[in-house]
C-alpha cells in the first residue's frame, strides 16, 4: 500500500496514455472489458477502464488473490471459481465469466494492481502464450508510465523546493538588512539608554541616549562594566550586582531590575533596566544586550496621582459617587473601591482596563465603546453619558451603572485622559423593570382575557347556530326523508310502468323526481353542516379519487374552464367517507366555476403537510399534526375579508337569487369537521381563491374496498325472503313493492314486536330490512334481539335521520350496513344484494 501511495496516482483524472493501454488490451483480447486496476486499502480503483463505466468498486476476495499471484492469473470461468463469488464486477455486470490479469509490479517487485481483461463468455482454453506475453508487456508499459509520472513529479518537487530555498535566502537577506536598519534608527530615536555588554572582555557599548537622557558624554564614559556598576546608587549597588550574577550564573534568558542611576549632574534617576542574555553552546553567558528606561517622571506622576486619588476617594465616598479616570496614553484606569465594586472587583484587588472591558455586558459593550471613543475624539469631544450593565468579575452579579465623563486634551488636541463619575443605579433599574413588567403583564392579561372572551363568544355563537340548525334538521329530517322516500320511490315505480309509451307523462315524472332529489340534497346538506349525517369512512388514496372524478368535474365545469390536477408523490392516506368527500370536491369545483365569470383555470392539488407548533399560526389555527391536504384553486375575482368570514355560514351566498342555496360550503365545512379535519380559505381580491381541506393522516390498515358500479340493478334470487320493518305505512308499502319487483319474497311488520313474531314464524327469512327510528323498539334494539335468536341473519338499516342508535361521533358503527332515506330503487337493489352476498 505504501508503494502504491508513492505514485500519488489514486483519484487522479483520466490520462490518454493509460486509456490507450486498456483500449489496446480490449482490442487484442476481443473482450468488452479491460482495466488498469489498482488495489487501495479500501477499494479497487481504475486508473483506466473500458466497458465498466465507473472509476472504483469495493474490495473483494478475488482482488487479494489477483495481486498475490506470482504470475498471470487466468480464470477461464469465474462462475466455477469460488474466489470470484463476491467480486462486484461479476455481480454488478452480470455475465462477466472470464478473467485474465497481469500483475503491476514496482521496481522493488511489490504488486500494486493488475492489468486485466474480462469477458461475458467463459473461455475454457484460457489465453495463448502470445496473449500472455502481450498482457505482461501491457502491465510493464503501465508500470513504465507510472514510474515516468513519479519521476517527473519528484523532479518538479525538487525544482520547486530549490526555488523556495533560494527565495527564502533572498527574503532572509532582505529581512536582515531591514532589521539592521530599524535597529540603527531605533537606537537613535529612543530615549532608552541601550547597552551591549561583552562579558568575556567586560566591554560595554552605549547608544547616544546615555548622553541625552543622563548627560554622560561618550568621551567621559569608560566602556566597561565596572563604570556602569560604579554609577549605581550605593544603596542599590550590592543588590543589583547579586541580581546580575544570579541571572548570568544560572540559566536565565533575561534580567530585569530597578535601581537609581547617577546622572552627569550628580543627581539620581530611577531606572528600569532590562537585558537579554546570550549564551554559548555550553550554556555560559557571553553577552547581554539591554536598555535602561528612565522612570523618574513616571514615578513622580504616579505619586501625584496617588495623592489626588486619595483626596477624591474621600470626597466621592461620602457622596456615594464613584470617581474614575482613564490614562488614555498608557491605558491605565484610576478608580476608587466604590467603582471597583460596581464591576464586582474587591477594593484591594488590582484592576486593569481589560478587567473593566470584560466586565461590560456583551449587549452593551459596542455602545459603550462608541460613546468612549466619542469622548476621546478631538473632533467630537462628546460628553460621555451612558447607562450600562456590568457582570461582576468575582461575584458574577449583574449591576446597572450610570456614568458621565469628559475627555481631557493636550495643547496639540490629543486626548490624554478621560475623567468622570459613576453611580450604581441597580436598585432604580430593578424598580423600573418590575414596574414595566407589571404593566406589560397587566396589558397582556387584559389582552388575553379580551381575546379569550371574544374567541369564546365567537365559538359560542357558532355552536349555538350549528345547534339550532342541527335541532331544526334533526326534527324534520326523519319525517321529511320518509315523505321524500315515498314520493321518489313512487315516481320511480310509476316511471317504469309508464316507460316510453307516454312521453309527456314521463317528462313530468322526471321533473317531479328532480325536484324531490333537490329536496333530499337540501336536507342532506343541512345534516352535513350540523355534523349529524352518518359517515362510512374508509382508508382513501386521494391520488386515485381525484383522477377518478375528472370526467364528472370536466362535465360540471364546462369547456370554458381549464381543469388540471397536481398530485403529490408518496401521498399519505386519509380515513374519510368517499361519497361525502367526492360531494365536497364537486361543491368546491362548482363554486369555483361560478366565481369565474368568463374563462379561467381550476386546479385541484394534493399534498402531504406536517404542521408543527411554529406553523399553527401561519396555517390559521390548524392544530399541529400530519395532514393530507386537498386544495381547490381558481383564478376568479377572489373574496374580500368580510365574505370569507361568512363563507361557511348556512344559507349565506353571494350568488343571485335562485342561483344557489348557500349550503354548499356549509356542507363541506360540516363534513370536514365531522371527519376530524379542518378547512381554510385563502383568498384576496383579484388574486383568485384557494380552499384547502386538511384531513388527518391515516396510519391504520387499508380497507381494500372496491366500488362496484352496476349498470343493471341486481335482482333477487329464488326463495330469498326479506322482512321489511317500518312504522310508516306508505314507506313500508313502497319498500315491499320495490323489493317484490326485484324478485324477492317479502314479509312486512309495522314495528319491532310484530317483527319478532313474524321472524319466529318464518325461519327462511334471510335479511332484516328495518327502519331505525320507530316507537317502542328502535331498529338497533330489534336487530340485537333478532341476532340473539338468529345469529346468522343479515341486517340492513334505513333511516331518514339518526344520531346515536348505530353511530358514534357521526361515524357508522363497524359492521353496520345502512342505506339513507330517500333512496332510489337502483340504490336499494344494489345495497340489498351487497348485504346478502357479503
Amino acid at each position: 500500500m505504501a508503494a502504491l501511495e508513492s505514485f500519488a496516482i489514486l483519484d487522479t483524472p483520466r490520462e490518454e496514455e493509460f486509456d490507450d493501454i486498456v483500449r489496446l488490451a480490449a482490442e487484442i483480447f476481443g473482450t468488452p472489458v479491460a482495466l488498469v486496476n489498482l488495489i487501495a486499502p479500501d477499494r479497487q480503483w481504475f486508473k483506466a477502464e473500458c466497458g465498466i463505466g465507473t472509476r472504483e468498486l469495493p474490495l473483494d476476495v478475488s482482488s487479494a488473490y489477483a495481486i498475490l499471484q506470482n504470475d498471470l492469473l487466468v480464470v477461464p470461468d469465474t462462475s466455477s471459481d469460488p474466489r470470484f463469488a463476491s467480486n462486484p464486477l461479476m455481480a454488478v455486470h452480470d455475465g462477466l465469466r472470464f478473467y485474465a490479469g497481469a500483475l503491476l509490479r514496482t521496481t522493488q517487485a511489490l504488486p500494486i494492481g493488475t492489468v486485466c481483461v474480462l469477458d461475458r463468455n467463459p473461455r475454457p482454453d484460457g489465453i495463448t502464450r502470445r496473449q500472455r506475453l502481450v498482457l505482461d508487456l501491457l502491465a510493464r508499459q503501465v508500470m513504465t508510465q507510472l514510474e515516468l509520472r513519479k519521476t517527473s513529479a519528484e523532479q518538479k518537487a525538487r525544482a520547486q523546493d530549490l526555488r523556495i530555498e533560494v527565495q527564502q535566502r533572498l527574503d532572509a537577506e532582505i529581512a536582515l538588512r531591514d532589521v539592521e536598519e530599524r535597529l540603527r534608527l531605533s537606537n537613535r530615536a529612543t530615549n532608552d539608554a541601550i547597552w551591549d555588554w561583552d562579558i568575556s572582555t567586560d566591554h560595554v557599548v552605549w547608544n547616544e541616549a546615555l548622553e541625552t537622557a543622563y548627560g554622560h558624554a561618550p568621551d567621559s564614559v569608560t566602556p566597561t562594566g565596572e563604570w556602569w556598576i560604579t554609577h549605581i546608587h550605593p544603596a542599590d549597588r550590592e543588590r543589583i550586582v547579586q541580581s546580575i550574577h544570579a541571572a548570568l550564573d544560572g540559566s536565565a534568558k533575561s534580567w530585569e531590575d530597578e535601581y537609581r542611576f547617577l546622572r552627569a549632574d550628580a543627581g539620581y534617576a530611577s531606572v528600569l533596566d532590562r537585558g537579554h542574555i546570550i549564551r554559548n553552546e555550553d550554556g555560559l553567558a557571553i553577552r547581554m544586550i539591554g536598555a535602561m528606561l528612565d522612570l523618574t517622571e513616571r514615578k513622580r506622576t504616579r505619586a501625584e496621582l496617588a495623592v489626588n486619588e486619595e483626596r477624591l476617594r474621600l470626597a466621592t465616598q461620602a457622596a456615594e459617587v464613584g470617581f474614575w479616570e482613564v490614562d488614555v496614553i498608557h491605558d491605565v484606569p484610576i478608580c476608587p473601591p466604590i467603582v471597583k465594586q460596581m464591576f464586582g472587583i474587591s477594593p484591594r484587588a488590582p484592576a486593569s482596563m481589560i478587567d473593566f472591558y470584560n466586565g461590560l455586558h456583551p449587549d452593551d459593550r459596542a455602545r459603550i465603546f462608541e460613546a468612549f471613543a466619542g469622548a476621546c475624539d478631538p473632533g467630537r469631544r462628546a460628553l460621555y453619558d451612558v447607562e450600562y450593565r456590568t457582570i461582576g468579575k468575582e461575584d458574577g452579579l449583574i449591576r446597572w451603572v450610570a456614568a458621565k465623563g469628559r475627555g481631557i486634551f493636550d495643547s496639540n488636541g490629543a486626548c490624554i485622559r478621560v475623567v468622570g463619575t459613576a453611580i450604581d443605579v441597580t436598585g432604580r433599574k430593578r424598580a423600573e423593570a418590575e414596574l414595566c413588567a407589571l404593566n406589560e403583564n397587566l396589558e397582556r392579561r387584559v389582552g388575553e382575557v379580551i381575546a379569550e372572551r371574544e374567541q369564546a363568544e365567537d365559538a359560542l355563537r357558532q355552536a349555538q347556530k350549528m345547534e339550532a340548525v342541527g335541532q331544526l334538521t334533526g326534527g324534520i329530517a326523519h319525517d321529511f326523508n320518509n315523505m321524500l322516500a315515498v314520493v321518489m320511490g313512487s315516481l320511480e315505480i310509476l316511471g317504469r310502468q309508464v316507460g316510453t309509451s307516454d312521453t309527456r307523462a314521463a317528462r313530468y315524472i322526471e321533473l317531479a323526481k328532480e325536484g324531490a332529489q333537490r329536496a333530499a340534497t337540501l336536507t342532506q346538506r343541512l345534516l352535513a353542516f350540523s355534523r349529524q349525517q352518518p359517515l362510512n369512512p374508509e382508508a382513501l388514496d386521494l391520488n386515485k379519487l381525484v383522477p377518478g372524478m375528472s370526467e364528472l368535474l370536466r362535465h360540471s365545469l364546462g369547456t370554458d374552464i381549464h381543469y388540471e390536477t397536481v398530485l403529490a408523490a408518496g401521498l399519505w392516506r386519509a380515513h374519510v367517507d368517499r361519497n361525502q368527500l367526492e360531494s365536497a370536491i364537486l361543491n368546491l369545483a362548482v363554486n369555483a366555476r361560478d366565481a369565474m365569470a368568463e374563462r379561467g383555470s381550476l386546479t385541484i392539488e394534493t399534498q402531504n403537510m406536517h404542521v408543527d407548533e411554529r406553523d399553527v399560526a401561519a396555517n390559521c389555527g390548524v392544530p399541529a399534526g400530519e395532514y393530507v391536504t386537498i386544495a381547490v384553486s381558481d383564478t376568479g375575482g377572489g373574496m374580500p375579508p368580510e365574505v370569507i368570514a361568512k363563507a361557511f355560514d348556512p344559507f349565506f351566498t353571494t350568488k343571485a337569487v335562485g342561483k344557489g342555496t348557500g349550503l354548499g360550503l356549509s356542507q363541506v365545512y360540516g363534513f370536514v369537521k365531522q371527519s376530524g379535519g379542518h378547512v381554510k380559505i385563502y383568498s384576496e381580491r383579484g388574486q383568485g381563491t384557494t380552499i384547502k381541506i386538511y384531513l388527518p393522516r391515516f396510519l391504520g390498515a387499508t380497507d381494500n374496498r372496491s366500488d362496484r358500479l352496476l349498470a343493471v340493478p341486481p335482482l333477487g334470487k329464488a326463495h330469498e325472503v326479506i322482512l321489511v320493518v317500518e312504522d310508516e305505512a306508505a314507506v313500508r308499502q313502497l319498500s315491499v313493492d320495490a323489493l317484490m319487483e326485484m324478485g324477492y319474497d317479502v314479509l312486512e311488520a309495522d314495528g319491532g314486536v310484530a317483527a319478532l313474531r313474524v321472524l319466529d314464524a318464518h325461519p327462511e327469512i334471510a335479511l332484516l330490512f328495518t327502519d331505525i327510528v320507530m316507537p317502542d323498539m328502535n331498529g338497533r334494539r330489534l336487530a340485537d334481539e333478532v341476532r340473539k335468536r338468529r345469529p346468522a341473519i343479515k341486517v340492513l338499516y334505513t333511516t331518514g335521520y339518526t344520531r346515536n342508535a348505530i353511530m358514534h361521533n357521526g361515524v357508522v358503527d363497524p359492521a353496520v350496513e345502512l342505506i339513507g332515506k330517500p333512496f332510489t330503487l337502483d340504490q336499494l337493489a344494489a345495497k340489498v344484494r351487497e348485504v346478502l352476498e357479503c
